[in-house]
């Protein structure tokens, strides 16, 4: 048998890597249909178990960034509006991003008797359909891991361009020095290279989430250990 050479054993392994990085179209199947939506980014599908995460989340907003009732807020890959249909009412617009025309579709149909949010989906990885200096708060939770190191911060970076001076941040993932983190690192290892699924999950370090923050220009960065085996990073824009 003929064994491949060198460029072939590199394209074949960086074809994995590509797939990962094609965020919209590995979101996009998981979007078709809302079960399958809601499973892949909540782990839940009835409204009642949504609705009581969400409202846990937005207590850890409160506690760690803090939250007014004349905020503008976006929210980095928003999938269903999980969080934003009950954060709208705590803000005075609320505006959701993500990468998947269909995750958009399920959240504005939960998101009907909303009228002050706002759908928007990315072209790309970055918010470039929004102006400098347009939000207070800028927010990301259980998305960083389904990113490349890269893109999570590209993210962070943008958020700090798209954040009024003052603004306020926050990007959470689950640490890989928990028990949890290091169970879902090893269940990862596991899979044959070729058929690693492309969004499976990836943890982050305390150290890394506040360089990201820092490197961007926040001030004030604090990373907090959350209760839900999270860990997350917040911080302030100058100004």
């Amino acid at each position: 048998m003929t064994q491949p050479d060198a460029n072939t054993r590199w394209l074949d392994s960086t074809s994995a890597l590509g797939e990962r990085s094609a965020y919209k179209r590995v979101w996009e199947r998981q979007a078709q249909d809302l079960d399958v939506a809601s499973l892949a980014v909540a782990g839940h599908t009835d409204e009642a178990t949504l609705e009581l995460t969400a409202r846990g989340f937005i207590d850890i907003l409160k506690s760690t960034v803090g939250l007014a009732p004349g905020d503008v807020i976006l929210e980095i890959g928003c999938g269903i509006a999980r969080v934003g249909r009950p954060l709208s009412q705590e803000c005075l617009h609320w505006f959701g991003s993500d990468i998947s025309g269909g995750m958009l579709g399920h959240a504005a149909r939960r998101l009907r008797d909303r009228p002050n949010t706002t759908l928007v989906e990315l072209a790309t990885v970055g918010l470039q359909e929004f102006p400098r200096d347009s939000f207070d708060l800028v927010y990301c939770t259980i998305v960083f891991m389904h990113l490349f190191e890269w893109d999570r911060y590209r993210y962070v970076e943008e958020s700090f361009r798209v954040l009024r001076p003052g603004g306020r941040c926050y990007f959470d993932n689950f640490p890989l020095d928990s028990e949890h983190g290091w169970k879902v690192f090893t269940e990862g290892a596991r899979y044959p290279v070729e058929r690693r699924p492309a969004h499976i999950s990836m943890a982050s370090t305390r150290e890394e989430l506040g360089i990201y923050l820092r490197k961007a220009g926040f001030v004030d960065v604090v990373v907090h250990d959350l209760a839900n085996e999270l860990i997350a990073a917040t911080g302030r824009k100058p100004g």
